[in-house]
C-alpha cells in the first residue's frame, strides 16, 4: 500500500512539475541575452570596421597578350 501511495505521489509531482517547467522555459533567459550582447560588444571593440566594411571585389582576369600564332608552311 505504501508503494502505491508513493507511486501516486511521484506521478502527481511529475505532472505538475512539467507544466511549471514549460511555463518557465518560455521566458527568455536574461543571462543568454547579456552574453550575446557582450559578445557583440567585444567583436565591435576588436574590429570596429567590420560593420561598415565591404567585401573586396573579385579579381579581374588578365587577358593574355600574344594573339594567334601563324603556322609556317
Amino acid at each position: 500500500m505504501r508503494k502505491a501511495a508513493l507511486l501516486a505521489a511521484v506521478v502527481l509531482a511529475a505532472t505538475f512539475s512539467t507544466t511549471t517547467t514549460n511555463a518557465a522555459g518560455k521566458k527568455p533567459d536574461p543571462a543568454v541575452a547579456a552574453q550575446q550582447n557582450h559578445a557583440k560588444f567585444m567583436q565591435a571593440a576588436f574590429n570596429p570596421y567590420a560593420a561598415s566594411a565591404k567585401p573586396a571585389a573579385p579579381a579581374k582576369k588578365v587577358a593574355k597578350k600574344g594573339g594567334k600564332k601563324k603556322k609556317k608552311a
